[in-house]
């Protein structure tokens, strides 16, 4: 089982028009699959900076059937730089979703091959398809039922570590508090410190530390779009200077700034 929290994250704004497109499939995918999701990059030079979120990503060119990679967990924003036009397909997994199709930890998927971008630990026919998505003359909608009928028949119930669950929970019911990782609150989970930074490394590819950073600024995000004009730094940050450094190291933006850019930008113009 996956640990049932209520944890939606979040993605800056595409500006441009008919840039980004989000579908959520219905149950039981739903418990898997945050959403599916595409980008349309224009003609031209183009980055897409992309927020932590903890979650993995399963994406394919649909302009080319073999570009098919996978985005693991990242600690801050990371940019992509694409040349348009290109159309870009996602299967973007909850929080350990994606161990509803993949055994194989995450920190040994890099082991299997040479190429870090190569995706043979998905299983063939979710990778079979995502390649259809690029032959096939489909809808946005109809891309994501297609997917979601293949995933559907791959899936199995995630086996996960009941102890990296109990901290995956802990860690979200205190996004507004100070989050203490020492022994005895780890021992609270079942497990050592150390075994701790060995499981969360095994399955996100992060330390402890950095996970939660990374759920507390999600927090922040989702606070910052609901509540802008709130002062709720003071519940998750030491002061407001310690808040807005947070933020820009995990974004690229200042709080104030970020949801009036556009994360997909033309390469020769600045996020």
């Amino acid at each position: 089982m996956l640990p049932e929290i209520n944890y939606h994250p979040i993605q800056g704004n595409v500006l441009q028009d008919q840039g980004y497109f989000t579908f959520a499939p219905s149950a039981p995918l739903s418990r898997w699959v945050q959403h599916y999701w595409q980008l349309n990059v224009p003609l031209g030079r183009y980055c897409y900076r992309s927020m932590p979120d903890n979650c993995v990503d399963v994406i394919i060119n649909l302009r080319n059937a073999d570009d098919i990679f996978i985005v693991t967990p990242y600690s801050s924003a990371v940019v992509f730089e694409l040349t348009g036009p290109e159309a870009y397909f996602g299967i973007r997994f909850r929080l350990l979703g994606h161990k509803a199709i993949v055994s194989t930890p995450l920190e040994e998927w890099d082991l299997l091959s040479n190429d870090t971008r190569n995706a043979d630990v998905i299983p063939t026919r979710v990778i079979d398809a995502l390649q259809d998505l690029t032959r096939l003359n489909l809808l946005f909608e109809q891309r994501c039922q297609h997917i979601s009928t293949a995933l559907l028949n791959a899936s199995r119930q995630p086996n996960v570590d009941r102890r990296l669950m109990r901290f995956v929970r802990y860690s979200h019911q205190h996004v507004s508090s100070n989050i203490d990782l020492s022994e005895k609150t780890c021992s609270e989970f079942g497990l050592s410190a150390r075994q701790l930074r060995r499981l969360t490394q095994l399955h996100f590819g992060l330390s402890p530390r950095d996970f939660t950073r990374v759920m507390r600024f999600q927090h922040a995000l989702d606070r910052l779009k609901t509540q802008p004009r709130k002062a709720f730094w003071t519940d998750n940050y030491y002061d407001q200077s310690h808040f807005i450094r947070e933020f820009k190291r995990m974004s690229g933006a200042k709080p104030n700034a970020l949801f009036g850019l556009s994360v997909l930008y033309n390469n020769d113009k600045p996020f």
